[in-house]
């Protein structure tokens, strides 16, 4: 399985939480942690041997399934038409980066279910109903930071359900909606933050609102950033590589593989006959219709944003993703490919060579964890390390979080003071326990001006375990008195 890292990091924190305590609360996801502690907790009640990365992955996996429920609701009740319905609901559930993610632990997949409901709760033609939609839209936000974005587009789509009121009704319903998401969730993360520091000073406030990783920054290069953006789209849809498969050949996986090579020729085929005929969608049918100014104000906002804040994560765009399927609901069935006397089927078969093509060079492969080497090196460890054993490091990072998830009988400590490592290590060996040293602790002693003659002093011998490629480094070396 190829773990999301931020997945792992979460289980960490779950199953070591002492308790129902500040120690869940993070500013970018905020009740994230606690949601799933709850759940782990209640798996455990249940007696299921789960790990907590497992519970989240469940959780996921329900709320990928009911997300796509909805939105087939909301395609269904929008275009009158199952074809469009079911393919592209189908489009948007076997996508590349949702099919991983719905099936992972990461706090995304929660995070827009309750955004997608929140926006079924705005569509055109319904009664405002602005207090279900702020508890909605406040516990996206709540679950990740980056629904926030949605804000905007839940506004607008209140203020024309309202459009038959009177002009001091509309107002109301639009400012109740804005006044209570904002005092909701603002009030959420003062009250977290004052659990954790104990404090309201409001500069430190605004710093850990805003906090985010170190590796992560904004990016002000325009063509590297129309690059990311390109392909951050396009693997939302496709992901994976022919070579996952070497060593995966079976009679059955060659005969999926030809199975597809035939929809794709057969597509192609329709492809080819209906360029004859091609006419553009409609393009004044689809600006007028609501839904389709909502989704278009959706992606917009969020393209703005992640066009300049690390534009590289295709997983951020999960959450626009429904308000791509949604436009392209519309400007579809503008072109007539809803209505039966015009239906060719390329649109079904389209979905069935992109799903059948991320199952084989993408999911398929990543349920192997062989093909993730920081994880099938990390299960090995488990063979290498004796239970007691501590482990130094430099700088926490996902492939050492990885190790320490697998390894709970190891004992994990950021490396000592250079001039206290000798005795720590003797002590270590005194009381039984073999020491060894992770990729970013040999980093750092080596860069001392005596690390390098100490480590290579104290190193033992046949004891290097090490993989390394351009996404990972994973280094461990036994150390000795």
């Amino acid at each position: 399985m190829n773990y999301y890292w931020d997945g792992i990091f979460f289980a960490r924190v779950i199953e070591d939480a002492p308790g129902l305590d500040a120690s869940l609360l993070h500013p970018n996801h905020l009740l994230y942690n606690v949601v799933g502690y709850f759940l782990y907790k209640c798996a455990r009640t249940l007696r299921l041997n789960w790990r907590a990365v497992e519970v989240l992955q469940f959780a996921n996996s329900v709320a990928g399934v009911l997300t796509a429920a909805l939105l087939f609701k909301i395609l269904r009740r929008c275009l009158q038409s199952n074809y469009l319905a079911w393919s592209l609901t189908l489009l948007f559930a076997f996508s590349a980066t949702w099919w991983k993610f719905s099936t992972d632990a990461n706090a995304y997949i929660l995070s827009v279910v309750f955004l997608l409901l929140a926006f079924y709760f705005v569509l055109p033609g319904s009664k405002p109903r602005p207090l279900l939609v702020v508890v909605l839209f406040s516990v996206a936000v709540l679950l990740h930071q980056l629904a926030v974005f949605c804000y905007p587009v839940l506004a607008l789509g209140l203020r024309w359900q309202a459009s038959s009121y009177q002009t001091e009704r509309r107002s109301s319903i639009v400012i109740q909606f804005c006044v209570l998401a904002f005092v909701l969730v603002f009030g959420a993360y003062v009250y977290c933050f004052y659990l954790i520091s104990g404090t309201l000073d409001a500069a430190r406030f605004a710093r850990w609102v805003t906090s985010y990783s170190p590796d992560a920054s904004f990016s002000f290069n325009a063509v590297s950033n129309i690059g990311y953006a390109l392909r951050g789209h396009a693997r939302l849809f496709f992901g994976g590589r022919f070579s996952l498969l070497n060593g995966l050949l079976t009679p059955g996986i060659i005969g999926l593989i030809g199975i597809l090579i035939a929809l794709l020729l057969v597509w192609l085929f329709f492809i080819m006959r209906g360029l004859r005929k091609v006419r553009w969608p409609n393009a004044r049918e689809v600006w007028q219709n609501r839904v389709a100014k909502l989704a278009a104000l959706w992606i917009v906002v969020y393209v703005a944003f992640l066009f300049f804040w690390l534009p590289q994560n295709t997983f951020y765009r999960l959450f626009y993703l429904p308000a791509i399927i949604l436009l392209l609901a519309v400007v579809l069935a503008s072109w007539g490919v809803s209505g039966s006397e015009n239906r060719s089927y390329r649109l079904a078969l389209f979905v069935a060579v992109m799903a059948l093509a991320n199952f084989l060079f993408f999911i398929f492969p990543y349920s192997h964890a062989e093909k993730y080497p920081p994880l099938s090196a990390a299960l090995e460890m488990n063979k290498v390390w004796q239970p007691g054993t501590i482990v130094f490091y430099a700088s926490e990072n996902s492939d050492n979080n990885l190790f320490q998830y697998f390894n709970r009988a190891t004992d994990w400590k950021p490396l000592p003071q250079f001039d206290q490592l000798e005795t720590e290590l003797r002590g270590n060996y005194d009381s039984g326990r073999e020491t060894w040293v992770e990729a970013t602790a040999v980093e750092q002693l080596k860069r001392l001006p005596a690390g390098e003659e100490w480590f290579a002093r104290h190193a033992q011998p046949n004891t290097l375990h090490e993989r390394s490629d351009r996404g990972y480094s994973i280094r461990f070396i036994k150390i000795v008195p």
